[in-house]
């Protein structure tokens, strides 16, 4: 008998006493299997892969929104700091501009020229270069202030004690005898015991006796200034000590070469006197 090759025969038994079963099955319809068997294998790899691919896009999606969410809170915030920082140099400007002109100085350029118009992508760097040439120009006029207003607390004004001028700066008068006699100073007469007041800060360099003087304080208020009270009846300041404009120095009385109660008030430059009076009047409103 001649063998047919178009038919497959398996054999096999469910358990192991169980009777053999054989199953013949024609090669097409095993290669049909095979194929669909294939095919459905490659159905299920390729839409596990469309399946991750659609996973992995998804997932950059949100990846993505996500940056552009804080791409756009960053803009919002650059745009906040550049509007705030516009407002402030627009605020400043003209403020700066007044000082710069009270301190004598030339300014170069004119901030507002500077300053951005447009969104935060192009004028950031504008407005950090602006803010930077305001900050170094406040500065410099900070210093200038600074040094002014110490040269102005230093320098006397106003009047040391509330009287009236017995005798003015220059020749006069010997109220001791005969002749005239050079006065470097204003003699102020008041009350005995009035509060004696430092005329500009500065710091005391002699508090004592002192010849004609009586008792007398000494101040030092650098630039080659100094200032003399006189005839004191009590002295309230120390050697060394730093005092104040209006920081009371000593009280009224009549000590020394003196005919009644006042102060004899001084103001020398590098210790050459000078009249007091144009120095009393910058006190007046």
């Amino acid at each position: 008998m001649r063998q047919d090759k178009r038919f497959y025969t398996f054999i096999f038994a469910p358990t192991a006493k169980s009777r053999f079963h054989k199953i013949s099955i024609h090669h097409n319809v095993l290669y049909a299997i095979l194929g669909l068997a294939g095919i459905g294998l490659l159905t299920v790899s390729f839409g596990a892969y469309r399946l991750a691919r659609h996973a992995l896009l998804v997932a950059k999606f949100n990846l993505v929104q996500s940056e552009n969410r804080e791409l756009r809170t960053q803009n919002q915030e650059a745009q906040h700091f550049n509007e705030r920082l516009q407002g402030r140099l627009a605020a400043m400007e003209p403020t700066q501009r007044k000082l710069a002109e009270a301190a004598g100085l030339s300014r170069p350029a004119d901030l507002s020229a500077n300053i951005g118009s447009g969104g935060p992508s192009g004028d950031i760097s504008s407005l950090e270069n602006a803010a930077s040439s305001l900050e170094r120009e406040l500065q410099q006029i900070k210093e200038i202030f600074d040094k002014e207003q110490l040269k102005l607390a230093s320098t006397p004004t106003g009047w040391p004690v509330r009287g009236y001028i017995t005798d003015g700066f220059g020749s006069r008068a010997n109220p001791f005898g005969g002749g005239t006699e050079d006065h470097a100073g204003l003699d102020i007469a008041t009350t005995f015991g009035t509060a004696i007041e430092a005329t500009a800060d500065g710091i005391v360099i002699f508090a004592g006796m002192y010849g004609g003087y009586g008792n007398v304080v000494v101040i030092d208020h650098g630039y080659g200034i100094t200032t003399r009270y006189g005839h004191m009846s009590r002295i309230d300041a120390t050697v060394g000590q730093r005092v104040h404009r209006g920081t009371q120095i000593g009280a009224v009385g009549s000590t020394g070469r003196s005919t009644a109660p006042h102060c004899h008030y001084e103001v020398r430059m590098h210790d050459r006197p000078v009249n007091p009076l144009k120095y009393v009047m910058l006190g007046r409103t």
